[in-house]
């Protein structure tokens, strides 16, 4: 229910007691479009890194009866998407024409694999319809699983890759001479030349999954075979980037992270030197096993990329980067005929997903939207269908027949078709409202992303336009609506003070002013990683985690995050001081409750303020109840160039010094318990103010009639609140504390 502010506002001036905080409170979000936010080295938006689809540009898969004539132009240059992901060539190319070297049983004859790729490359380079499509098939190439692990699956029916283990042959040698030789002889240097060599391998796809869990091998003998198999393509290919182990489950908290130290841990210790990236695939389970909800998105996801975050540091002095070479929902209970519900469920977890990409996009190499074109060897008839699909048949789910026509699917790349341009600082007052933005010239495009299962109000403070004025405000909504993804677009000329973001929904608000926006100001974001991770959590113990050499600036803000891993029903509240000082713990972790997983593994993020950093900080933390681990330890800080206002976070935690303090607003008594009087400068008249709870939802607003307005708190609960002004283009602030 909508309640209008003057009726509010003159309600509360006459003291009735419970107004202000029965109103919904709402989310706030500054947009400081003068500030850069670079994330380690990175400031613009890459969308070859994070607007991608899991295919190849010489794949059968275009072609066909489709609903344009060509398929790659509308898709690749009509929404602006990037490729790229292939596990097939390799192994068709493999199976159908390469025979055994004849002097050497299980191997790969040399001959064969020249002769393949010498017919790849002289294809490709008649190909020429596919060359302008070369900037957008940044390639990764991958093994599947068989036949390329050396097991004694028949290749060709006749022979299969060697299984010997010597110092003089290691474990997956030959295997490893097949797929650098198949690399160095299929490609080439782009155009007429061949297709342009992939940039990433990954040595084979999801091997642990097949290998370990349905099957007798260990994890060491597979880790070995990725030692062996990233030698042997190195000796034909030195430019190339290897990395594994193609995770397709990173459970890493099972067993009281016994399966982390039994394999991503293990595989680190045993592979890490060799490696280049880590491969990792991530999955939202919305609905398995009628009804259960296991999500990825928001603290789970965290919690796994900072427990391998640290441990790489620790290990290896530096984050290595990461490759998520699949990534979306799992739809189990919706295995059969096509449904745009089934679409929808993949849609929500791929936009979350990709804003917290995002947030690491310094140490991401690429991310794969986990869609095929038409997966037609994944589909048996209409009520068998590949869950994961770009395009379907226009008459499904009646019947498999009729043109190929998109899936709702497609609604993803609508959505983010536009979007580019330079980093700037955001805020948000709740981490379930997550929020991106990006300047190009006179454009902004501002991202809202929900991972509230229920719609939320959003209060926006523009600030750092200085009398830059707006023009035009498209808005790109994509939400749920009769079962049904529904990407809904609206103009207006009018900057939005509110928008309305529905229940596990994305906006996109693509914002033109009159003028070239101007930043002049950075806010430099770097995350710093404790010495030890992975404590045992026991009753009533203090572990502490020391963090050092971080470096700072005169004004910023800090994170402190806490990776921890425990079973349902246990405290996810500890004492945690920072460099002695009790922290305020959040009201809320990064999205659901995880109810439905087996136990409970996320982050906790914490503000620290600013001025309680050192070079050399101590974290200690204390559990009342013992029992599953603190995963990891970090600590991420933004330098800013200069001081930041915050309007959305007033309590302002994490800045450096408080928010601007101006005698161009008196507040006496201060504090106080009944009534207080605010006194206005008179050139403030014409402007408004806002009286600010602690949440960061507005209480009150109203236009500065007078220099001077009485108000009567008594029925306001005891604690912070805030009031603020605009003057120009700063904003003016004032702490009130009600006792």
């Amino acid at each position: 229910m909508q309640v209008n502010r003057k009726i509010l506002f003159l309600l509360f001036l006459i003291g009735i007691s419970t107004l202000g905080f029965q109103v919904k409170a709402q989310v706030a979000v500054d947009i400081n479009f003068d500030v850069k936010h670079q994330v380690g080295s990175v400031s613009t938006f890459d969308r070859n890194k994070f607007v991608t689809i899991h295919a190849d540009i010489n794949e059968n898969e275009w072609e066909g009866n489709n609903f344009t004539e060509d398929l790659r132009n509308d898709l690749l240059n009509g929404y602006d998407v990037y490729m790229g992901r292939n596990t097939g060539g390799i192994t068709w190319y493999l199976n159908s024409s390469t025979n055994e070297d004849p002097s050497r049983s299980g191997y790969a004859n040399p001959s064969d694999i020249t002769s393949n790729g010498t017919n790849l490359k002289n294809t490709y380079a008649a190909q020429t319809s596919l060359h302008v499509y070369e900037h957008r098939n940044d390639q990764i190439i991958a093994a599947q699983l068989h036949p390329f692990y050396p097991d004694g699956q028949l290749i060709n029916d006749t022979w299969s890759f060697s299984q010997n283990d010597t110092d003089e042959e290691p474990f997956g040698t030959a295997t490893g001479e097949y797929m650098g030789r198949f690399i160095r002889d299929a490609f080439g240097s782009g155009t007429t030349a061949g297709q342009p060599k992939p940039k990433y391998v990954e040595v084979i796809n999801e091997p642990l999954w097949h290998l370990v869990d349905y099957g007798d091998d260990s994890p060491e003998q597979i880790f070995k075979f990725h030692n062996s198999v990233a030698d042997e393509i190195r000796k034909y290919n030195d430019d190339v980037v290897i990395g594994g182990y193609c995770t397709a489950f990173p459970d890493h908290e099972t067993d009281d992270f016994k399966e982390w130290e039994e394999r991503w841990k293990l595989f680190m210790d045993m592979s890490g030197e060799k490696m280049d990236y880590w491969t990792i695939h991530l999955y939202d389970f919305p609905s398995i096993n009628n009804g259960k909800q296991l999500y990825r998105k928001g603290s789970n996801m965290e919690a796994t990329f900072d427990i391998m975050e640290q441990y790489s540091f620790m290990k290896f002095g530096e984050v290595k980067p990461f490759m998520i070479s699949e990534f979306g929902a799992q739809m189990h209970d919706y295995f059969g005929a096509w449904s745009a519900y089934r679409d929808w469920l993949h849609i929500k977890a791929s936009n979350s997903m990709m804003m917290q990409f995002m947030e690491r996009a310094d140490i991401i190499n690429k991310t794969v939207n986990f869609l095929p074109l038409k997966a037609e060897w994944g589909t048996s008839g209409v009520d068998d269908t590949y869950n994961h699909r770009l395009l379907r048949k226009a008459d499904e789910p009646e019947s498999y027949t009729g043109e190929w026509v998109y899936t709702d699917m497609i609604k993803i790349y609508q959505l983010w078709s536009e979007v580019k341009g330079t980093r700037i600082d955001t805020y948000s007052t709740d981490l379930d409202v997550m929020v991106d933005a990006y300047v190009d010239g006179h454009t902004a495009f501002l991202i809202f992303n929900n991972l509230k299962f229920s719609s939320v109000s959003i209060a926006l403070n523009d600030l750092g336009l200085s009398d830059n004025k707006v023009k035009e405000v498209e808005t790109k909504h994509l939400f749920l609506k009769d079962n049904a993804a529904l990407l809904n677009t609206t103009t207006s000329t009018e900057w939005p003070e509110t928008i309305t973001l529905g229940a596990e929904a994305t906006i996109i608000l693509k914002c033109t002013f009159e003028n070239e926006i101007e930043i002049s100001d950075t806010s430099i974001e770097t995350k710093y990683y404790a010495d030890s991770y992975l404590k045992p959590i026991q009753a009533g113990t203090t572990e502490v985690f020391n963090i050092n050499g971080v470096a700072s600036s005169s004004h910023g803000e800090a994170v402190l995050r806490i990776g921890i891993g425990r079973e349902h029903g246990k405290s996810l509240s500890p004492e945690i001081k920072f460099n002695g000082e009790i922290l305020t713990l959040p009201g809320n972790i990064r999205g659901d409750e995880q109810t439905d997983r087996d136990s409970f593994f996320g982050v906790m993020e914490i503000a620290v303020s600013h001025a309680q950093l050192k070079e050399s900080n101590e974290v200690s933390i204390t559990f009342e109840d013992g029992g599953g681990h603190i995963s990891s330890v970090a600590l991420q800080v933004f330098e800013f160039s200069r001081a930041i206002e915050r309007l959305a976070q007033p309590f302002a935690l994490a800045t450096s010094q408080p928010v601007t303090q101006n005698a161009t607003i008196i507040i006496f008594p201060n504090p106080s318990q009944d009534s207080l009087s605010i006194q206005f400068a008179s050139e403030l008249i014409g402007n408004e103010w806002k009286l600010v709870a602690v949440d960061g939802s507005t209480i009150l607003g109203q236009t500065i009639s007078t220099t001077r307005v009485n108000l009567d708190v008594s029925g306001l609960p005891a604690g912070l609140y805030w009031l603020s002004a605009k003057q120009g283009n700063k904003i003016i602030t004032k702490k009130i504390v009600k006792q």
